[in-house]
């Protein structure tokens, strides 16, 4: 297979790449019904088999350049990765400028770079394994390859991280064991030459692709129990799948013969067909286009990076949003070459350059050395700043704290500051707060607004068990296990009526459940934001083929959060989060709190109780799917402008909350400047908020 016949099929899979992309955000099945348009359909679920013949063609290139080249792993690393490095460096600054700017910092920054992170490791696996190669060099690097997908799996990165990684063994297989002969065209068409290879290979991969793509069907009759083993099957399939449509590449390439370009060190097709001539362009750039096209996927998305994000600048005709994408990210690739061959100019020029950069040991190891030093300062911050914030932690429990027994669990109670708690009266409401996911301590979260409440009615934060000061305990998180734990704690303290719910986010599904079980007594529901059930099936976005698989990973999602929680908690690095509760909390009375706040942070965040609450998200967004207010309970529901305006996970939260009710006279929305978290910061607002519905 000649290379440049491979680059041009790589030119054309690279534009296919792209719209597998694109159909991904604009035609699958899980795109919200709002946003989904037809017609690219067909490249949804193919994007594994396209990556699997880059896969491929690097295990090939690599051995025959390995045969064939004399000290081919002198200067290895440094000349396979510098190109790759360069352009991956160039387009992470691009897209972090392009994230910050959104505020919608995550990592990876550039969501379809993991191939990046894929080839760099089988390269430094084909650098270790094959430079002392011996019989079992090809062994190894096929355990070098599982131990990749392991790892992947482990950090429930998606299947599409190692479904391909075979055909990079497979591409080392075929180079290895072509028959070397004097007539090029004759070994490069050897494993080619047979129509049974052709046909087996285009059977094996549509027979796989479709079992794979059936695996919900297959997981339902099968009677399996565990979405686990079916996920493995599908994955096993996959890998079969790709090596198949690889090989049929390759046959394909090597059955048309090779071009004279190979063999007489020109280019034959420089002025051959304009189809040939825009491949050779595409497959000079393939590295650049795939790095950068999908930033403008994104950006002419209906949600920028994730659901959860307003739109830059959204392209609802399909059409025009291929044009726009395809134009951008020709224009910027080719872009992105032209630099990247300056500065590779420059590099070759430049002796003192190549001396450091020939010395990455040095460098890896003084990096090390920093990155040690780094972690041992971060945790020792951290340990002292848990210290400094014992003293005020059990300082604020025991001056405001109530410990309630709710049935068989004791959970703590805040109901305003010493000055302002009782003084309402018992005759004035009860403003219940079902507080957020994302408050690892209502009790001292919502304290500026509590104090601020309890001066006109009775108020009750609740610290759910396993949060702020309440001890963990046993126990499914369900909408059921927090309605009924909050049911207790109100009858514990003699709460029987006039109560006024008010929820925060998540919590919201508890509250709808709450009125559900326990109506008597309701004076009205309160919703900051609150989450509304069709949130549920779009939770983590799309790409799941059945609920079963969408449950699995969730859990597996829940479950590396903690560890990724865990490893910043043990190294320190989790002090790099807690500005964000100085950003917060501008009010001078919360000062003092800070360092309790972030030792509740530490203590209580993405650990045991919440872990089990986003494991529980989807099935308890369900148990409330049917919800709708009761026409003889007021409501009001605060909507931020940024939930307004992003329709997070592609749900329309304004329509989802006239969906839930039943009487526009008693029950309304009112849009609210700002974003969700204005609940913490602006206390008197929100008071004022409450004060005009209660009246």
């Amino acid at each position: 297979m000649s290379q440049q016949k491979s680059k041009r099929i790589l030119g054309l899979l690279s534009i296919c790449i792209m719209l597998h992309h694109l159909g991904q955000r604009i035609s699958a099945p899980w795109v919200p019904a709002l946003y989904r348009r037809h017609g690219l359909e067909l490249f949804v679920p193919i994007g594994y088999l396209l990556v699997s013949f880059f896969f491929f063609c690097s295990g090939y290139g690599l051995i025959k350049s390995m045969r064939s080249k004399e000290n081919y792993f002198k200067g290895f690393l440094v000349r396979r990765l510098n190109r790759i490095l360069m352009i991956f460096v160039f387009t992470e600054i691009i897209w972090f400028i392009a994230r910050t700017s959104r505020d919608v910092l995550g990592l990876p920054l550039n969501p379809y770079s993991w191939f990046i992170y894929a080839i760099i490791s089988f390269y430094v696996g084909f650098f270790l394994i094959y430079r002392k190669e011996n019989r079992y060099s090809f062994w190894l690097m096929a355990a070098w390859i599982l131990a990749y997908s392991v790892i992947c799996y482990l950090l429930v990165a998606g299947n599409w991280w190692y479904n391909a990684a075979p055909a990079f063994l497979l591409g080392i297989f075929i180079a290895d064991h072509e028959p070397r002969a004097d007539d090029s065209t004759k070994a490069a068409t050897a494993f080619g030459s047979s129509r049974k290879t052709i046909l087996i290979s285009a059977v094996l991969c549509l027979l796989t692709f479709f079992l794979s793509e059936n695996g919900n069907g297959i997981y339902q009759a099968s009677g399996m129990r565990h979405y686990g083993v079916m996920n493995l099957i599908i994955v096993l399939l996959q890998a079969v799948a790709s090596c198949s449509f690889s090989l049929l590449l390759y046959t394909f390439a090597a059955r048309t013969g090779s071009d004279t370009a190979d063999t007489a060190g020109m280019p034959a097709d420089s002025k051959g067909s304009l189809p040939r001539r825009i491949l050779d362009f595409y497959g000079s750039m393939t590295l650049e286009f795939y790095l950068i096209h999908g930033l403008f996927v994104h950006l002419f998305c209906h949600h920028f990076i994730d659901d959860s994000t307003p739109p830059v600048l959204y392209i609802p005709n399909m059409p025009l949003n291929v044009l726009a994408v395809f134009a951008l990210s020709t224009a910027s690739a080719f872009g992105l070459k032209k630099l990247a061959d300056l500065i590779t100019a420059w590099y070759r020029r430049s002796e003192g350059l190549q001396r450091f950069l020939h010395s990455m040991k040095k460098a890896g190891i003084v990096l090390l050395a920093i990155a040690v030093v780094f972690t041992v300062f971060m945790g020792v911050r951290r340990a002292q700043l848990t210290r400094n914030a014992e003293a005020k932690y059990e300082e604020f429990r025991a001056e405001n704290i109530t410990m309630v027994n709710a049935g068989s669990r004791e959970v703590a109670v805040y109901t305003g500051s010493s000055e302002t708690a009782g003084e309402a009266g018992a005759e004035a409401p009860a403003i219940v707060f079902f507080s957020s996911d994302s408050l690892p301590g209502a009790t001292l979260h919502l304290k500026p607004l509590a104090d601020l409440l309890a001066k006109d009615y009775r108020v009750i934060v609740i610290d759910y068990p396993g949060t702020g000061y309440s001890p963990d305990t046993d126990g499914e998180r369900s909408a059921d296990f927090y309605a009924d734990l909050v049911k207790a704690t109100l009858d514990e303290m003699g709460i029987k009526d006039n109560i006024v719910l008010a929820a925060h986010l998540l919590s919201g599904l508890y509250a709808y459940r709450y009125i559900e079980k326990y109506p008597e007594g309701i004076r009205g529901l309160i919703g900051v934001d609150a989450v509304v059930p069709e949130v549920g099936p779009h939770y983590l976005g799309g790409g799941y083929s059945s609920i079963d698989e969408y449950k699995w990973y969730l859990d597996r999602y829940a479950g590396a959060e903690g560890r990724s929680q865990e490893f910043l908690v043990r190294t320190g690095f989790i002090a790099a989060q807690m500005p964000f509760y100085e950003a917060m909390y501008p009010t001078k009375s919360m000062e003092p709190y800070i360092p309790v706040l972030e030792k509740i942070y530490v203590e209580n965040y993405h650990r045991g109780a919440h872990l089990e609450e986003y494991r529980k998200a989807y099935d308890n967004c369900m148990t409330v799917m049917d919800f709708r207010l009761p026409e003889d309970v007021p409501a009001m529901f605060l909507l931020s402008s940024y939930i307004r305006n992003a329709n997070p996970y592609g749900v329309n939260w304004l329509t989802e909350y006239n969906r839930i009710i039943t009487d526009k006279e008693k029950q309304y929305v009112s849009v609210m400047n700002g974003d969700p978290y204005r609940i913490y910061y602006d206390p008197k607002f929100m008071k004022q908020k409450i004060d005009e519905f209660l009246e």
